[in-house]
C-alpha cells in the first residue's frame, strides 16, 4: 500500500505524478498550459477564478504562499503563488503556479473519463485565450556542453519591413532573390555586409517574420570555432534545411591566408558546396561590417553563392521621403537608417552617448 512519502522523489521533491498514482492507483495522462504573466497577487486571483471549482468539487491539498518578510509590509499582499488541487468527483490533479512572471497549468486525468477528458481540454483553451500571447516567429540559438550541441528557442517578435521604402532600389532583386531561396531545399551561402546602422538586423528579423516556419539557428561568435569540431556535423544531420545565421562573421568568412590554417571558411565550403550539401540543405547567413575584397574568394564562386549585397546609407531622395513620413524636417543627404529612426531635429548632430536603435 503506498503511502504519502512515496509521493517524493529522490532528491525530496514532491512528484505529482507519484502522488496522482497514490491517490487514484492508476497512471495519469497531462496536458500543459505555460505563459508569459505577471506575478502578482491580482493576477494569481484572476487566474484562480478561471476554474470552477464547484463543478469540479476541487479542493486545496497544498498552496505556497508569497510574503514579504520586512516588519512594515504590506499584508494585505500576501497571497499563495502556487496551488495543487484535487478533485473529489473526478481522477483529476490540477497545478498551479505563477512563478517568475510565468503562468504554468498542468492537468493530471484520467484519459479513460472522455468527460473528464473533455472538461480538461476546454478548461485549456480557455487558458489560451485568456493568458495566451499572440504566436511570435521563434529562431534558435547554438548551444554547447560538454557532450554534444543543441539548441534553446528564443522568440522574437514580428517585424515586416517595407523594402521598397527602408533600401535601395538595387535591393528589391536581390531581397527577391532570398526569399526565392528559403523556399527551396538547396544549400548555399549569403553575405551581407556594410557599415553598421544600414538596416542588416532589421532585415534578418523581417526574414524570421516571414519564413517563421524556417528552422533559423543563430551562431554567436564564441561559437564559431567551434564548427570545425566533428559533433558540430553530428548536431547539423539532425538539422537538416537549416538557416545557420552568424552575425559580425568578419572571423568566419576573411580569406585562409590570413587566419589559422584549420579555417572556419573549410567548413562552410563544405555545407554550402560540398559532399554533404545536397543531403543537409543548409544555408548560412553570414553579417558583417569589413570589405568585402578581404572575403575569401573560394566563398564568391557562381552558385554557392545565394546573394551577396552591400548594405549603404540609403539615397537621399528615400531618405528625405522618410523623414518626411516621420514627421522630421528632410535634409537633402543620404543618410543611414540608424540616423533616420533615432533623428532629433535639435541635436542630430551632437546626439551624444544618445544609444540607438540596432539596424
Amino acid at each position: 500500500m503506498p503511502h504519502l512519502i512515496d509521493a517524493f522523489d529522490d532528491y525530496n521533491d514532491f512528484a505529482r505524478t507519484r502522488y496522482y498514482i497514490i491517490c487514484f492507483d492508476k497512471l495519469p495522462s497531462t496536458l500543459r498550459f505555460e505563459t508569459p504573466f505577471k506575478e502578482s497577487k491580482e493576477s494569481m486571483e484572476v487566474v484562480m477564478a478561471s476554474f470552477d471549482a464547484e463543478k469540479l468539487e476541487l479542493r486545496e491539498v497544498f498552496k505556497n504562499w508569497s510574503t514579504e518578510d520586512d516588519k512594515d509590509s504590506d499584508s494585505s499582499q500576501d497571497y499563495p503563488f502556487q496551488y495543487l488541487l484535487k478533485s473529489s468527483a473526478k481522477d483529476l490533479l490540477l497545478w498551479v503556479s505563477l512563478l517568475n512572471n510565468e503562468l504554468f497549468v498542468e492537468f493530471l486525468y484520467d484519459a479513460t473519463d472522455s468527460d473528464l477528458e473533455q472538461e480538461v481540454v476546454s478548461l485549456n483553451k480557455t487558458l489560451r485565450a485568456k493568458f495566451g500571447t499572440n504566436k511570435s516567429p521563434t529562431f534558435k540559438v547554438l548551444t554547447h556542453s560538454s557532450s554534444h550541441f543543441d539548441t534553446e528557442d528564443v522568440k522574437s517578435e514580428f517585424l515586416q519591413v517595407n523594402i521598397e521604402e527602408l533600401y535601395n532600389d538595387d535591393f528589391q532583386e536581390i531581397n527577391a532573390i532570398i526569399e526565392k531561396s528559403l523556399g527551396q531545399e538547396k544549400s548555399g551561402l549569403i553575405l551581407l555586409h556594410g557599415v553598421p546602422g544600414t538596416g542588416k538586423t532589421s532585415y534578418i528579423k523581417n526574414l524570421l517574420s516571414r519564413f517563421h516556419e524556417n528552422n533559423f539557428i543563430f551562431i554567436q561568435n564564441e561559437f564559431v570555432q567551434d564548427l570545425l569540431k566533428p559533433d558540430f556535423i553530428s548536431f547539423l544531420l539532425k538539422n537538416r534545411n537549416s538557416i545557420l545565421v552568424i552575425e559580425d562573421a568578419e572571423k568566419v568568412i576573411t580569406t585562409r591566408e590570413s587566419s589559422s590554417e584549420n579555417s572556419v571558411v573549410s567548413t562552410i565550403l563544405q555545407l554550402t558546396d560540398g559532399l554533404f550539401s545536397d543531403f543537409l540543405n543548409i544555408k548560412i547567413i553570414c553579417t558583417f561590417n569589413t570589405n568585402i575584397e578581404r572575403v575569401d574568394k573560394a566563398l564568391l564562386r557562381k552558385g554557392r553563392l545565394i546573394a551577396n549585397y552591400e548594405f549603404k546609407p540609403l539615397a537621399a531622395e528615400k531618405a528625405k521621403r522618410l523623414l518626411e513620413s516621420l514627421g522630421h524636417t528632410p535634409t537633402n543627404t543620404e543618410m543611414a537608417l540608424a540616423d533616420i529612426f533615432n533623428f532629433e531635429e535639435k541635436a542630430f548632430d551632437t546626439a551624444g552617448n544618445k544609444k540607438k536603435i540596432g539596424f
